[in-house]
């Protein structure tokens, strides 16, 4: 009998990495998502794989799941397996995997992760914008992000330009986010100073009248190959902090995008971006991982940031477009959310409710219509993970 290949949910995993402790304890809110969303990867695993869940979770108490075709396990780690595949790699849990039994023959040696940290940091972006520019791709800012490693430096930033944008080096996707509006006022001081002395440096960038958030997923292979792995068209808040992404195909994302720049200019950074993204990563990570953009509008012209940042780990972006090729209709339209409740059991009766108003079709065992919960909702459930097709309440536009 084959080993299996076992999957973990770990969305603390960017707070980890920035505290790079062995024994990190992530915040109430983190260890929330995560034992809410512990199942999430058995829709992303491939089939006779096993997802490694804290909460005894029986994926018989999905109510909506007797279409689908899932023949993917929820439990402990049992027989040896053949792979770990968390949602991110750190030192914290490489040391709780270790706690946990495993080998560390089955691991990333202390080198990879090093390497994994180091690619994590922000700056990164600075590499990958000079490696295009270098390379010949032209749809580029006319300025890149800068390092500031001192609080003078960041004063002079700030004060430098009208709106700013500081960024801490290592934090969640959306998160360690300030603005400059040009004053080096008191709020500004303090948060800057306690980046730069946990951190040791800052990432200034200018401020861009956005747009449109998607990203361009990938999928290395550990050994110097990189593959294109789809789009992900999404949705942030003010504080650019993640609230939603478009379910639809490749080609109907790419469409939506050729409003704003050439579709052959897209097609044409994924193959840059390959290549580069092989150099980097050869000998330091295997997995997907994403590459956030933004179209902003200048001068009442629309331009392509190819490189926001980088997430070097799996992403919901990616959640949602392997959701979408494997499991929706060709053709349909919907939305996926990760919907956060604090009242006690509120999310649970908005969970009832949609089921009654939006009840899933699925035809050949495919999602057509309808609202589906990703995850297990009870009346103690603060995070879920939800699609809806063809629903009323769906609206996405560009």
């Amino acid at each position: 009998m084959a080993h299996p290949v076992i999957h973990l949910f770990n969305p603390e995993n960017d707070l980890a990495i920035a505290n790079n402790g062995d024994h990190y304890m992530a915040p109430p809110a983190a260890r929330a998502i995560a034992y809410d969303l512990s199942c999430l990867p058995v829709w992303y695993a491939d089939e006779s794989e096993q997802v490694l869940t804290d909460n005894k979770i029986d994926l018989s108490d999905f109510s909506q799941l007797g279409s689908f075709p899932l023949q993917v396990g929820a439990g402990g780690i049992g027989d040896r397996p053949s792979e770990f595949v968390p949602w991110g790699w750190s030192n914290e849990i490489y040391h709780r995997l270790l706690r946990y039994g495993v080998d560390k023959t089955m691991l990333p040696t202390p080198e990879e992760l090093a390497g994994i940290r180091v690619c994590s940091h922000r700056s990164v972006t600075i590499k990958i914008l000079d490696y295009l520019r270098e390379s010949g791709y032209e749809l580029l800012p006319a300025v890149n992000p800068i390092r500031l490693r001192t609080a003078t430096e960041v004063k002079y930033f700030l004060e430098s330009a009208s709106r700013t944008v500081l960024k801490a080096p290592w934090s969640g996707s959306g998160k360690g986010l300030s603005w400059g509006r040009g004053v080096y006022d008191t709020t500004l001081e303090r948060w800057s100073n306690g980046i730069l002395r946990r951190q040791g440096e800052i990432i200034g960038e200018p401020y861009y009248d956005k747009v449109v958030d998607f990203a361009m997923e990938f999928y290395s292979n550990g050994n110097g190959k990189v593959d294109f792995a789809g789009y992900s068209y999404f949705l942030t808040d003010k504080k650019g902090v993640y609230k939603e992404n478009f379910l639809a195909s490749d080609r109907a994302i790419a469409h939506k995008l050729g409003h704003f720049i050439p579709v052959a200019s897209l097609q044409n950074l994924q193959m840059h971006l390959s290549r580069i993204l092989a150099l980097f990563l050869n000998g330091i990570y295997k997995g997907y991982l994403g590459i956030d953009m933004m179209i902003y509008e200048e001068k009442n012209v629309y331009r392509l940031h190819p490189c926001v940042e980088m997430n070097l780990r799996m992403n919901m972006g990616m959640v949602s477009r392997l959701f979408y090729d494997r499991f929706v209709m060709p053709g349909t339209e919907g939305c996926y959310c990760v919907d956060f409740v604090k009242e006690p059991g509120k999310l649970f009766k908005d969970h009832i409710e949609r089921q009654k108003r939006y009840p899933i079709v699925i035809e050949n065992g495919r999602l057509k219509s309808g609202y589906l919960s990703l995850s297990p909702v009870t009346e103690n459930t603060q995070y879920r993970a939800r699609v809806e097709l063809n629903s009323e309440s769906f609206q996405f536009s560009i």
